[in-house]
């Protein structure tokens, strides 16, 4: 396989990107705007931003100061100091001319308007289909056909018609997963958190911790009671009917650190689990909360599956594994990121970085830095 080279000064990869633009010539044809996943990964350096895809190839070079995932066919880009979208051909869609821009979700995206002080929803041709009303603010996108809106300090939720449909009256919320919201009443430590339904119905009690809960993914989330410890998160259902308790989370630094914490993720969950010996290693469990991958003392961190790999820490260095347990990718990177579109970033040292495969093979192949 050839491998692609490059400068490269600070590297990222974020996923599916496009270019955009719209014009209201007699006759013009819109760009087109994919319904197939794109499945390019940025690369940033010090000249600009591109697209590479699954093998290396730059396919859209670099011209744009910022960019941020694709999502619904678009992704935005920042021309000088101007948001717009682009497609997968790197055609402009919609022309910058946000001073701020969200990704698109079910095919509607927030951006800010240069002189207004709240954001508005756009459709995918930049028509603005949802302002907001008096007192209203916008945070994030849709989500199962309703987005937060914040009304006088209270998180509510509007539709697609930009109505509200459910009440501004929870202290903190976010997006709908598998039918349920996570939601907040109260603040700081006196803070409970519990679960809504699409029509705003209390599903799960306020009865657990507000630092410990994660959006249900494949109908599962992972709560805590009010002071828990780190071995005392509790594997729930859409019930609230506790599955397994007595978790140690403590293998996951993305759980450990990210406000939006995951649960399962293709039905797996990173845990703490004993040995024989009484000491610890971390391995996963199932969706029933029984052992899948046995603990391994040598495996000091152990993150979420994407794309049927994992990364793990082993003795100082990172490398995969994939749901056997088996190591597919040597570990002998500083640092790693998850697989996405079939490419993770990788870090070999502090002066050298690139872009692998699954089957480990760099197709951007790192340099070294003078």
């Amino acid at each position: 396989m050839s491998v692609k080279k490059g400068k490269i000064g600070t590297l990222f990869l974020i996923s599916h990107l496009v270019f955009i633009s719209g014009c209201g010539r007699s006759g013009y044809i819109p760009p087109e705007i994919s319904s197939e996943p794109v499945k390019f990964s940025i690369i940033k350096t010090n000249d600009g931003v591109s697209f590479i895809n699954e093998t290396g190839q730059v396919v859209i070079k670099q011209q744009f100061l910022d960019a941020q995932p694709f999502s619904d066919g678009l992704a935005a880009v920042r021309v000088k100091e101007r948001w717009g979208f682009i497609n997968h051909k790197g055609e402009f869609v919609i022309q910058p001319q946000y001073i701020g821009a969200q990704p698109f979700s079910e095919k509607l995206a927030l951006v800010s308007l240069e002189g207004e002080t709240t954001p508005v929803f756009i459709d995918q041709r930049g028509n603005v289909v949802i302002k907001p009303k008096q007192n209203w603010n916008f945070v994030w996108g849709f989500k199962g056909g309703l987005a937060a809106v914040v009304v006088k300090d209270k998180f509510g939720f509007i539709n697609t018609k930009g109505e509200i449909a459910i009440e501004p009256k929870f202290d903190r919320v976010r997006g709908f997963y598998d039918g349920l919201a996570f939601v907040q009443v109260g603040a700081y430590q006196e803070a409970l958190i519990g679960y809504i339904d699409y029509s705003g119905k209390l599903s799960i009690p306020f009865e657990f911790e507000y630092k410990a809960g994660t959006d249900f993914a494949m109908n599962r989330a992972i709560v805590s009671k009010v002071n828990y410890r780190d071995d005392e998160y509790m594997l729930i259902d859409k019930t609230g009917k506790v599955l397994k308790n007595q978790l140690d989370l403590t293998c996951s630094v993305d759980f450990q650190t990210k406000s939006t914490a995951k649960g399962f993720v293709e039905g797996l969950l990173p845990v703490r689990l004993k040995l024989p010996n009484q000491t610890t290693g971390c391995g996963y469990i199932d969706m029933q909360g029984k052992v899948a991958i046995p603990p391994d003392f040598n495996i000091r961190i152990a993150e979420y599956f994407s794309e049927g790999l994992a990364s793990v820490e082993i003795k100082g260095r990172w490398g995969y594994i994939n749901k056997s347990g088996s190591i597919v990718i040597e570990p002998k990177f500083q640092e790693v990121s998850p697989f996405t579109n079939g490419l993770a970033y990788v870090k070999v040292n502090a002066a050298s970085e690139g872009f692998i495969n699954h089957s480990g093979q760099f197709v951007w192949q790192p340099v070294t830095f003078k």
